[in-house]
């Protein structure tokens, strides 16, 4: 079964991708399987359902995904969050995908992303996690040696899944927990 998103994981994104507009192309296509997802739970708000019908199209315009949304979002008196709010939001996704990885190579990937950008929404844990995994990257994949010489070739993927647990457990204990949401962002 795929990930599902909740509205708030959604809005996260949106708003973080306004601040960061390379990070998640797909977007406009999530929100629309969001509002489908609601319809075939019960809602019946018109406007989410409009939403939900812009899955007819290949792909969803992002002008009438985020019109749609904003209704919807006015409907139910529903405000955007704030791009730190956002930050944490799409720090704690990012750490899930890593930790859903099934293979060292696609953690690599993962990882490397946060090596090719530069995020930086002045939230001091999202930086600590960003910089933990960039040191950990460099750590685990620098063949400074010589090519098949890094440590992640070296050690067994339980033991390189584990590393990476390790050292993202004292972050996601904070960030996923509700109560620690409004400290984190100051």
């Amino acid at each position: 079964m795929p990930f599902r998103y909740t509205l708030n994981d959604l809005l996260g994104l949106l708003v973080f991708a306004r601040e960061y507009p390379f990070l998640h192309n797909d977007l406009d296509s999530l929100i629309v399987a969001w509002a489908e997802d609601q319809i075939t739970e019960g809602n019946d708000s018109e406007t989410l359902l409009i939403l939900a019908s812009l899955a007819l199209d290949n792909q969803p315009e992002r002008a009438e995904v985020e019109l749609y949304l904003s209704r919807y979002m006015a409907e139910q008196q529903i405000e955007l969050p704030p791009l730190k709010t956002a930050a944490l939001v799409w720090i704690t996704l990012f750490m899930r995908q890593l930790a859903q990885c099934v293979s060292i190579h696609e953690a690599e990937q993962k990882m490397y992303f946060l090596v090719c950008h530069w995020l930086e929404p002045d939230v001091k844990i999202f930086a600590a996690v960003v910089d933990t995994l960039k040191s950990l990257y460099w750590h685990l994949f620098d063949e400074w040696e010589g090519p098949g010489t890094s440590e992640a070739v070296r050690i067994e993927e339980s033991e390189f899944f584990a590393l990476i647990h390790r050292a993202m457990l004292p972050y996601s204990r904070k960030i996923e927990n509700p109560d620690w949401l409004d400290l984190l962002v100051r």
